[in-house]
């Protein structure tokens, strides 16, 4: 009897369990749905600026343009340029919209858009270059390299600054962010916050901060006896091929830069778009006053995916890559990256970057080889993430595919064949011959 009852509710906990996990799948599927269900509207009506495209990806292009076209109506932004590099090489890059609407000058891949926060990683790969060939030491107090800092500043070091868990200060609203003094290091610049306190003792929290990572370029200068720009050049943009991209000085004339706005407080009393004040980005060089292309970031990602060109090994990789603090054991901030998975279960290392004059999106998918940027020249324009996922989406790839339904069915079929033939075995209940 008792082994009658045991296999009783073994059947039954494996039909829950199929029916769960069919439930289960069925479930995502459907979410994927809905949160790939933005409608696309037609690129006819927006002006573009081709840049590369190579054939086998055009279906793809198309999908994303119609994403991106959305997103410049629907977002105010007056212009947007986009790239994508699969295995190290780029295969699709466009500009849409307009890089100066007051002369009529058209967004094109070769412009230089801010950045703005994706800035961060880019510092990060500057900070594992001179960590590669044993200049700086991402455990060592940066007063290593800064010696004139106060007690509790001095004590944190580049792997916590780098990951946002020194408890150095972010700003405290968008005013704090403008300025417009001129600093030739990034040391000079620290005096807008280096005497505050810590947010809390260095490892024993999590707080993003644009701040932490100016004292880490102090750092880096430093250990390498070079400004900031100077360093950036030599250790990266160089040996990566980004010929364009640099450190923004307000008072530098630059070819094919685009024009900036802003349609947000303080920058717009009334919700309209109007350029963007003059303001000075040396006081924020390394955590969102860089200047690039949509086609050089994606060189820049594809060159943190394991392709072997030797910009940095693979095991630096995976130390930018690995997440110092997690949110629900998923997701979280690495060195200079944020690390995740999408809503297909796809790896992903990513940051956003928004500020006065241009909002950033960059994405590198490892397991695919694929990098996408996206640059905008609105400041705050709140890049909605459905948008951004139809245009990766169709040069990523579904990494479940018809196998995610097939498990479902599967599971869902499985579960019913369990149930029918328990019921099937269920003996009847007795009745006499006058059917009582």
């Amino acid at each position: 009897m008792t082994e009658h009852r045991f296999a009783r509710w073994r059947r039954r906990l494996s039909i829950a369990a199929l029916m769960a996990l069919a439930l289960a799948v069925i479930g995502w599927r459907v979410a994927i749905y809905f949160i790939e269900r933005a409608p696309s509207v037609p690129s006819a009506g927006v002006p573009t600026c081709p840049g590369r495209l190579d054939p086998s990806y055009a279906g793809a292009a198309e999908s994303a343009r119609r994403h991106l076209a959305a997103m410049l109506v629907e977002r105010g932004i007056p212009g947007l340029t986009v790239a994508v590099a699969v295995g190290g090489r780029v295969v699709w890059s466009e500009g849409f919209g307009l890089a100066d609407r007051e002369r009529g000058v058209l967004a094109c891949p070769h412009m230089l858009f801010r950045i703005q926060s994706v800035s961060k990683p880019v510092t990060a790969a500057g900070m594992a270059r001179l960590v590669e060939r044993g200049v700086l030491d991402l455990d060592a107090p940066v007063r290593t390299y800064v010696p004139d800092l106060p007690p509790a500043l001095g004590a944190v070091t580049a792997r916590q600054l780098a990951s946002h868990r020194a408890g150095v200060r972010h700003y405290r609203d968008d005013n704090e962010s403008l300025n417009t003094t001129k600093y030739e290091t990034a040391v000079a610049s620290l005096e807008k916050f280096r005497n505050d306190p810590l947010l809390f003792p260095p490892d024993s929290g999590s707080s993003y901060s644009t701040y932490g990572f100016i004292l880490l370029s102090a750092a880096m200068e430093g250990a390498s006896g070079l400004d900031f720009p100077t360093l950036m050049r030599q250790e990266v943009f160089e040996p990566l091929g980004m010929n364009r991209t640099e450190a923004e000085r307000s008072s530098a004339a630059v070819p094919d830069r685009t024009a900036f706005y802003d349609n947000v407080t303080p920058y717009s009393l009334d919700g309209r778009v109007y350029p963007s004040p003059v303001l000075d980005f040396s006081s924020k060089w390394a955590g969102g006053g860089i200047l690039s292309t949509a086609e050089e970031m994606v060189r820049f990602g594809s060159a943190h995916i394991r392709l072997n060109r030797g910009f940095l090994s693979n095991e630096t990789i995976e130390l930018l890559f690995t997440p110092r603090t997690k949110v629900l054991g998923l997701f979280g901030p690495g060195l200079g990256w944020l690390i995740a998975r999408d809503h297909r279960a796809r790896r992903v290392r990513f940051h956003f970057g928004a500020g006065s004059g241009g909002t950033s999106f960059l994405v590198v998918y490892p397991d695919q080889q694929v990098s996408v940027a996206v640059l905008g020249n609105l400041g705050h324009a709140k890049f909605p993430m459905n948008r951004l996922l139809g245009v990766v989406s169709p040069f990523v790839g579904d990494p479940a595919g018809p196998s995610a339904w097939i498990v479902a069915v599967g599971a869902f079929g499985a579960s019913m064949v369990l149930l029918l033939r328990r019921k099937a075995h269920t003996p009847r209940p007795l009745r006499d011959d006058r059917g009582r």
